[in-house]
């Protein structure tokens, strides 16, 4: 059974890290080029948040009994073959996913103008726990 504990701790620690990013968000391009302070925050903060939504689809999947992901870029399809998110969602959750594992294993390779442009745009981040609330609602509705 999909626990909505699990779920919620999760979204409360995303909801935190998109906060995080946003007090970010008015910082110039070049100071935030030019700052590897900034650039470690804003970093981190999308590992966490992107990190919380792996989490979340996985224990879905899992809880759900659905196929299992080979790797964490398959979590937004399974999810979306689920309707738990939009086809055309998944489509950039697994950007999303995708700008995780460059943070995490790429680390040599980072595009900094890259991510203060991701750091313009959280709404993606922010629609994955819209999704998800709709999903929990939805469990609720048929327990």
């Amino acid at each position: 059974m999909v626990s909505e504990n699990v779920i919620r701790k999760r979204l409360e620690r995303l909801e935190e890290a998109i906060r995080r990013l946003e007090s970010k968000r008015s910082v110039s391009e070049k100071e935030f080029l030019s700052n590897w302070e900034i650039q470690d925050i804003v970093l981190r903060e999308f590992e966490v948040a992107i990190e919380a939504i792996i989490d979340i689809g996985a224990h879905i999947i899992s809880e759900k009994g659905w196929a299992s992901p080979e790797k964490y870029s398959d979590i937004p399809g399974i999810l979306a073959r689920n309707k738990v998110i939009p086809e055309d969602y998944a489509k950039i959750l697994e950007k999303i996913v995708s700008f995780r594992n460059i943070i995490v294993h790429e680390y040599l390779y980072i595009d900094f103008k890259k991510v203060y442009k991701n750091l313009q745009n959280l709404d993606d981040l922010r629609k994955f726990a819209f999704y998800i609330d709709k999903f929990l609602e939805k469990q609720n509705v048929n327990q």
